[in-house]
């Protein structure tokens, strides 16, 4: 309740001594003290009821009001049951700018306090009673299919709140208005995927000085760190009031209820395409027409378009995350009008690309940028998983698809065999012989790189030798021995003794370029 509205109550014969101009500040509480220090107990907010019987000398006026206003009280309630307030205790709330109210001596403090609570209860009751009824009328408009993003913004609005609706890579969902740069966005999300606890406050700027934002996951049955979205606001949680805490859950709730629904119409699609890949690998075309135009996206891929197709794979641990490399990838490609995924941890998505032919080059390597700068934001959550994703050149028509799809598949391997925690390859880089080790199955690769290496490798272990750098080394200098010693700083004698003995346990004569060619091939298979 205001100040005002305490003062305006007859019955208690309340009145202004000092700053009758901040009548307008609302109390948020009152407590009734004597002690000459109170700040220790106080939170903020309160109007300080106090009967002076600290004050045994002109200064200690002083001392209280500095206390009570260091502490965040709104404004202090004097009793003169004891006799009169002091001049010295006007002039210091005055010096302080911080209302004083006499309590005549027929008042109780505890009438005071019993006034202040029951007006904080009854507008406490009508607010949650406006937030439940804003709420309930939100989320039937939600539920119905409005617009997220414009109903988030007007309840945000209407709640006082400032906030934005925030994707694991950093992609802005919704907002209620105010400025949160891309580089805000991307490095709250990256770090939102390394803390343990939320709600969680931080600061905006990458130099830690910046606004405080409060971050909250929306997490829905199906959620994931690495395809939640994020509830941003503005402040830190610890000192939002009841009324914003409640405001920002109802925020939470409207937006866990669009996210679901967003999972919901993502993996309806999906389940309409699964049967993509097995139908263009067959090259039935026209079933693969008449299944693109049954998505129900408004903006799906229609068959003659121009796509490029990306090709996501999760190295996940156990037990497996359900089709979260699906999730992720459409997370990736979101920012596409009319992309579509399907799969399930071996996921696939097509994404229609706009644009004269002779531009083709430089979209694909926008969106392989896109791809890789989203990826890197994900990679916080990454920990315990590996991401793979290929990306193909650009197709045109149906026909072409099959041929997009198998260039991004071989990207996708190219991509496992790199490393990393998130890796990504478009198909034009693969044309080396990444290529045929990419589209080469595992068993094969793991029993070609033990039959060379393995004889190498148990040397090493045996011997505590070097073989295998040594051999890495020699090929890298295109078998230059001067060079190959210089850079190992060994001796030339040296070098030839050990690649003699590379020579002897491997059966190949490095002399001979088809067999330096077997063992830099072995070699790639062990990167």
């Amino acid at each position: 309740m205001q100040i005002s509205e305490l003062l305006a109550v007859r019955r208690l014969h309340l009145r202004f001594l000092a700053g009758a101009e901040h009548a307008h500040r609302d109390i948020r509480w009152a407590y009734t003290t004597d002690l000459l220090e109170p700040a220790r107990y106080l939170r903020g907010g309160e109007l300080v009821l106090t009967g002076m019987m600290w004050r045994t000398r002109p200064e200690d006026s002083e001392t209280f009001v500095a206390s009570v206003v260091g502490a965040g009280a709104l404004a202090v309630g004097a009793g003169t049951a004891l006799g009169e307030v002091p001049d010295d205790l006007v002039a210091a709330c005055a010096a302080h700018d911080v209302p004083l109210v006499e309590i005549p001596p027929e008042t109780s403090f505890g009438v005071v306090t019993e006034e202040v609570l029951r007006s904080l209860t009854q507008r406490r009751f009508t607010t949650i009673a406006e937030t439940r009824d804003r709420q309930r009328r939100l989320m039937a408009e939600v539920a119905s299919g409005a617009d997220f993003p414009d109903a988030f913004a007007s309840a945000a609005r209407q709640a006082g709140v400032t906030a934005w609706v925030v994707s694991a890579s950093g992609r802005q969902v919704a907002s209620s208005g105010g400025a949160l740069t891309s580089e805000e966005r991307e490095d709250l999300a990256a770090k939102a995927l390394t803390w343990s606890s939320f709600p969680h406050t931080t600061r905006g700027s990458a130099g830690g000085q910046g606004r405080a934002l409060t971050v909250v996951p929306i997490r829905t049955k199906e959620s994931h760190p690495l395809s939640n979205w994020l509830l941003v606001c503005t402040g830190d949680h610890e000192s939002w009031s009841e009324e914003e805490h409640e405001a920002v859950a109802e925020l939470v709730s409207v937006s866990v209820l669009a996210r679901s629904r967003d999972e919901e119409r993502s993996l309806t699609t999906a389940r309409h395409l699964e049967g993509l890949p097995r139908l263009l690998a067959a090259q039935r075309f026209d079933e693969v027409t008449a299944l693109m135009r049954g998505t129900g996206e408004e903006r799906a891929p229609e068959p003659d378009d121009r796509v490029h197709v990306v090709v996501s794979a999760m190295m996940l641990p156990e037990p497996r995350v359900p089709d979260l490399a699906r999730r992720v990838v459409a997370e990736l490609v979101a920012d596409h009008p009319g992309a579509v995924v399907t799969g399930d941890n071996d996921a696939l998505a097509v994404v229609p690309v706009e644009g004269p032919e002779e531009q083709a080059r430089a979209r694909a390597e926008a969106i392989r940028s896109e791809l890789v700068h989203r990826a890197r934001v994900l990679d916080g959550g990454l920990l315990d998983y590996r991401l793979a994703v290929g990306l193909s050149s650009a197709s045109q028509g149906v026909a072409e698809l099959r041929g997009a799809a198998v260039e991004a598949r071989h990207a996708r391997r190219l991509a496992e065999l790199r490393g990393g925690r998130s890796r990504v390859i478009a198909g034009a880089e693969i044309d080396s012989h990444e290529l045929l080790l990419a589209s080469v199955p595992e068993e094969v690769q793991t029993s070609y790189r033990e039959r060379l290496l393995g004889p190498l490798l148990e040397y090493d272990r045996d011997h505590r030798s070097e073989l295998v750098e040594t051999l890495e080394q020699f090929l890298s200098h295109s078998g230059s021995w001067q060079r190959c010693a210089a850079s190992m700083h060994v001796h030339v004698n040296t070098l030839r003794y050990r690649i003699g003995r590379v020579e002897e346990l491997t059966g190949r004569d490095l002399s001979s370029l088809e067999h330096r060619v077997d063992l830099f091939l072995a070699l790639k298979l062990r990167d």
